[in-house]
């Protein structure tokens, strides 16, 4: 089906197609993240996210475990600068809306 994903909550942009991981993240206090898909090979290391993001930002950490589903983590202060995961920052739409409403 168009639109559907992976099972790993994976998904497309409806505006500029671009892959997406959309999920909940934290047990407590959720947060509904939406960040931009690498290639798994992709290197995304945690200082480039931290200069990338803005204010109103976080950034993630994704590990990509084997036998295990793409799941976010939250990053803090204390994250380690040489992280060897994917680090992401919420996914920044670059195309223009294409109806008034």
């Amino acid at each position: 089906m168009a639109g559907r994903g992976r099972g790993d909550g994976s998904t497309r942009c409806p505006a500029c197609g671009h892959p997406l991981l959309v999920q909940w993240v934290g047990d407590t206090a959720a947060v509904k993240a939406r960040v931009d898909l690498p290639a798994a090979n992709a290197r995304r290391p945690y200082p480039q996210a931290h200069q990338r993001r803005t204010p109103d930002d976080l950034v993630w950490c994704l590990p990509r475990l084997p036998f295990r589903p793409l799941r976010l983590r939250w990053t803090h202060h204390r994250h380690p600068p040489d992280c060897p995961h994917q680090h992401l920052t919420t996914h920044r739409c670059t195309t223009e809306p294409t109806t008034l409403f």
